[in-house]
C-alpha cells in the first residue's frame, strides 16, 4: 500500500480495520515505519456514526462495488493465508448464516446428516 501511495503521489492510505480488533495495530506502525509522513485514514474508527448499512449505502452512492448487501452484511475476506468472516460466531444462537459458506457448503446441505460438535483446546507450556 505504501509503495502504491508513493507511486501515485498520495499523501494517505486507508484501511478497513474496525478498531475493535488488532489488525490496525499491524497496519499502522508498518505504514509509519515505511513512510512517517503518510497519513492514515481509518473510517470505521474515525467516523463514529457509520455502521455497516451506512458503509454499504456510501459505496453504492459512489459506485464502489462491494461483495455485501444489507441482506448479507457480514464481510468475508480472503487472502493468501486464510478466508475470514466478520461477525460473532460464538454460541449456538449465532450459527453461521447460509451465505457464509463460500468454499464449502453448509453441513446441513451435505449428503450426510449434520451433527454439532463441541471442541475444547488445552494449551500448556
Amino acid at each position: 500500500m505504501v509503495d502504491v501511495a508513493k507511486a501515485v503521489g498520495a499523501d494517505a492510505v486507508a484501511h478497513g480495520c474496525a478498531g475493535k480488533e488488532h489488525s490496525e495495530i499491524w497496519f499502522e506502525p508498518t505504514f509509519f515505519v515505511l513512510d512517517p509522513k503518510l497519513n492514515v485514514v481509518a473510517p470505521w474508527r474515525e467516523w463514529d456514526s457509520m455502521g455497516s448499512e451506512d458503509a454499504i449505502g456510501y459505496a453504492k452512492k459512489h459506485n464502489v462495488p462491494v461483495p455485501v448487501s444489507n441482506k448479507s452484511i457480514n464481510s468475508r475476506d480472503a487472502n493468501l493465508w486464510c478466508r475470514s468472516r466478520e461477525g460473532d460466531t460464538s454460541g449456538e444462537e449465532n450459527e453461521p448464516k447460509k451465505d457464509t459458506f463460500m468454499l464449502t457448503i453448509n453441513p446441513e446441505d451435505a449428503s450426510y446428516e449434520a451433527e454439532k460438535v463441541a471442541v475444547e483446546l488445552w494449551f500448556s507450556s
